[in-house]
């Protein structure tokens, strides 16, 4: 990893998006049924029982995570904000994905968050400790009731190729000598 780039990137997109201060009342995002989509792809089971929880809720709210593990502001779209940060730098325009590119190279989370349903985490590297511990945070302070969290890890320079999960135990189980 190239950690000059990685806290470059990150200084980026920190000044450009800002931090999470408090929890936003409503969502911004673009796509509010992804999270739905995804968690039905992963976890069909889970996804039945999780609806039929009464404390579901289907608003969702889209995060970065930076490697320091604060959190971003909520966005409305990571192509769009991974974009702003990513076009003086040419060279690094390897995958014609920004979001992709800004996950592997800054080693940012992608996060999408359901209150009481789910938490989904996309990522290309293993995530640092203090991300980790973001992430344990958010699952006790968003999923109290019947949530999960459920991660996906793409392999960067293939395309289509991933690895899916529930729970962040199996996220830091990984075995992550996979990635190329």
């Amino acid at each position: 990893m190239n950690y000059d780039l990685c806290d470059l990137l990150n200084r980026k997109l920190e000044h450009s998006n800002g931090y999470l201060q408090d929890f936003p009342n409503r969502s911004s995002l673009k796509n509010q049924n992804v999270l739905d989509e995804i968690l039905e792809s992963i976890a069909p089971d889970l996804y039945v029982s999780i609806l039929d929880s009464e404390f579901c809720n289907h608003e969702c709210f889209g995060f970065w995570i930076y490697r320091n593990g604060k959190i971003s502001n909520q966005i409305d779209d990571f192509d769009k904000s991974a974009r702003r940060i990513t076009k003086e730098l040419s060279n690094l325009s390897y995958s014609n994905n920004p979001s992709l590119d800004v996950m592997y190279f800054g080693g940012m989370i992608k996060v999408l968050v359901a209150l009481d349903k789910s938490i989904y985490i996309e990522t290309c590297i293993r995530p640092s400790l203090d991300q980790m511990m973001t992430l344990k945070d958010m699952e006790i302070k968003f999923l109290s009731n019947n949530g999960k969290p459920i991660w996906r890890v793409c392999e960067r320079r293939k395309k289509q190729v991933y690895w899916n999960g529930i729970g962040l135990n199996d996220l830091h189980a990984f075995k992550w000598s996979r990635i190329k």
